[in-house]
């Protein structure tokens, strides 16, 4: 299965929100950040913020419009 990124977030609980947001819509997906979790170990050590979403490639359409109605300018 090959994932695409579909949105960078500025921190993990926007991405966590926004994941929420596509499981309703039955889009799988996962998270990659810095961080070891809410508050995790990069916001410990101050490495940098942000967080980043992929998909599976054939739900990216639909997850970016989501994402784009819900999160936009996010």
């Amino acid at each position: 299965m090959e994932l695409v990124l579909v949105k960078n977030f500025p921190d993990r609980m926007y991405a966590e929100r926004a994941r929420q947001t596509l499981d309703v819509e039955n889009i799988p997906s996962i998270i990659q950040s810095v961080d070891v979790g809410f508050l995790g170990a990069g916001a410990a050590v101050g490495l940098p913020a942000g967080a980043d979403l992929y998909v599976p490639r054939e739900f990216s359409d639909r997850a970016r419009e989501l994402l784009n109605d819900v999160f936009d300018g996010i």
